[in-house]
């Protein structure tokens, strides 16, 4: 198997971003705002200490998980 070269990575970035929606294409279709309330509402687990850390903002995992989906999608 041969080894990726600078190029090809390139050109398969370009492909991807010609095919998929991107971060910033999505954050201005999708009204993400709306979804705060309930995603709070679905995360409120209190921190049992300062150990460890800190949470991701719900609204940020939440987009995180919808690109992931959308992303390993075929």
């Amino acid at each position: 198997m041969r080894e990726r070269g600078f190029w090809n990575e390139e050109k398969r970035n370009h492909r991807i971003l010609k095919k998929r929606p991107t971060l910033a294409t999505s954050s201005e279709a999708i009204p993400w705002e709306p979804l705060r309330p309930l995603l709070e509402k679905g995360y409120s687990h209190e921190r049992k200490g300062n150990a460890g850390r800190k949470r991701i903002e719900p609204l940020i995992l939440f987009k995180m998980l919808v690109l992931q989906q959308l992303l390993n999608s075929a």
